[in-house]
């Protein structure tokens, strides 16, 4: 026959469950999990620091500005890092326009400061380029373009030399209804309508986060080098494309 438990036993198995269901409790409170999306390597050390008072370009006469204070050659990514903090950004996997996403992984991303709106993708051709816009207001806005690296400093033409384009610019391929900016008296400039995407094609903040942390530099070293100058240097904040403007579809 089984040998009865004495009430004394059980006091001490009881007290000793309690003990350990409240250190557990305790280290709990003390050590939370990390979040989700950090990354033990950010902030990531920066090599591109902007002079004072140009890391916020607001033109694309500013962006010119700041492109020419930086490190030669200056590279897209070492563009990217300058900018301030917080970002405001939006992704979309949007195959239209001379930008095209070529899927959720690899979308085109735009980067937003006051009225200039700055647009990349991650690899391919056209990841050497930033295209430029600055609103003028009726939903249309002056468009310009930067080719990297840069070896040289720019005139302030640049931008809107880069994509002349016979009687226009070749961003009215898409954009259309091109109008000469007479206001800029140092180039010849073009606005032309502003667009917008599908909604359903944006892309979350902590998706793309995650494609930062995730990346592998070995494998895709120029890609990577991107995600972490928009990343790994402080703030990101979500943005947003103009949504009472027109619906771009692809050519």
């Amino acid at each position: 026959m089984r040998p009865a438990s004495s009430p004394l036993r059980h006091g001490w198995l009881l007290l000793l469950l309690l003990g350990l269901a409240c250190t557990t409790s305790d280290d709990d409170l003390d050590d939370p999990d990390p979040p989700e999306h950090s990354s033990p390597l950010w902030p990531l050390p920066r090599a591109c620091v902007p002079p004072s008072g140009l890391g916020a370009p607001s033109t694309i006469e500013d962006l010119v500005e700041l492109v020419n204070a930086l490190p030669k050659p200056t590279t897209l990514p070492c563009l990217l890092e300058s900018l301030d903090r917080p970002l405001s950004l939006y992704a979309t996997t949007s195959v239209a326009g001379a930008q095209p996403a070529s899927g959720p992984e690899n979308p085109r991303i735009f980067l937003f400061r006051g009225a200039l709106t700055m647009s990349v993708i991650l690899e391919g051709e056209a990841s050497r380029t930033i295209e430029l816009s600055s609103a003028i207001g009726d939903r249309r806005s002056i468009k310009g373009e930067l080719s990297f690296p840069i070896g040289d400093a720019l005139p302030p033409s640049a931008p809107y030399d880069q994509i002349a384009f016979g009687d226009g610019t070749s961003c009215g391929l898409c954009h259309g209804t091109e109008a000469r900016v007479d206001a800029i008296t140092f180039a010849t400039a073009w606005s032309s309508d502003v667009f917008q995407d599908e909604p359903e094609q944006g892309l979350s903040l902590v998706f793309l986060r995650q494609l930062a942390i995730d990346c592998d530099h070995e494998a895709e070293p120029g890609r990577c080098e991107m995600l972490d100058a928009l990343f790994g240097h402080g703030d990101v904040e979500p943005g947003d494309l103009a949504r009472d403007s027109l619906l771009c579809h692809p050519f």
